[in-house]
């Protein structure tokens, strides 16, 4: 696919071959600024993400000591 592009571009003239690089160079850039913004909404949406303290998990814990209280049923 490079060569092809490549022979592509030889055949026009200077002015043309410039606007493509031009025109590459802005979808690249764009490229850029669209991976800047995922990266920057992704920084917001973790940001959002609660935290818990240690005694928040400590009912889990207590309920996990009771639920192993129990016995397995005998079949």
């Amino acid at each position: 696919m490079k060569a092809y592009m490549t022979a592509k571009n030889k055949k026009l003239s200077l002015t043309a071959q410039r606007t493509v690089s031009d025109f590459i160079d802005f979808l690249l850039y764009k490229e850029k600024e669209e991976k800047s913004k995922r990266a920057s909404n992704y920084k917001k949406r973790i940001l959002e993400v609660s935290q818990w303290a240690e005694a928040d998990c400590k009912i889990f814990e207590e309920n996990r000591k009771l639920f192993n209280q129990w016995p397995p049923p005998k079949w």
